[in-house]
C-alpha cells in the first residue's frame, strides 16, 4: 500500500457488501476500494457543488429541446454568446426529427452554471435541462 494512503474501516449491511462486490465485478474495478474511492469523488464534488459559492467547476450542461419551436435556436445561440465565458465547448444532435440536444462543456463558478441552467430551463420548447458537475 502506498504512504500517501490512509487505511480506514467501513462496516456495511450484507446486503449493501454484496451489491458493492456486484458493482465492482461488473465494472471491472481492480478493488472494493477503488470502487469506494470513485462514489467518495462523486459524493465530495456533490458537496462542493451544494455548497453553492464561487468554487471553479467542470461540468456539462445536456438540453434536450423540440427544434421545431419558433425562435428556440435563437435563444439557445443567445444565452450561449452571453454566457460564452462559461461555455468551451458545445454539441449539437439530432435525437429525432423533432428533438435535438445540445452539451455544452462549462468551465467556472457553480452560481454561473446554475444561472446558465436555469436560463435555459426558462426556454419555451425545452423539455429538458440536466448539469453534471465533475471535480478535478
Amino acid at each position: 500500500m502506498s504512504d500517501d494512503l490512509d487505511r480506514i474501516s467501513l462496516t456495511l449491511p450484507a446486503e449493501m457488501t454484496t451489491r458493492l462486490d456486484d458493482i465492482v465485478d461488473d465494472w471491472e474495478y481492480d478493488s472494493r476500494s477503488e470502487a469506494i474511492r470513485d462514489a467518495l469523488r462523486d459524493f465530495f464534488g456533490a458537496y462542493e457543488w451544494e455548497s453553492a459559492d464561487d468554487t471553479v467547476h467542470h461540468g456539462t450542461v445536456v438540453v434536450v429541446h423540440d427544434h421545431h419551436v419558433d425562435g428556440i435556436a435563437d435563444q439557445l445561440q443567445t444565452i450561449q454568446h452571453e454566457m460564452a465565458d462559461l461555455i468551451t465547448s458545445v454539441q449539437h444532435i439530432h435525437l429525432s426529427h423533432d428533438t435535438c440536444m445540445e452539451t455544452l462543456v462549462v468551465e467556472g463558478a457553480g452560481t454561473a452554471i446554475t444561472e446558465l441552467a436555469n436560463r435555459l430551463r426558462a426556454i419555451g420548447g425545452v423539455n429538458q435541462v440536466k448539469v453534471v458537475v465533475v471535480g478535478d
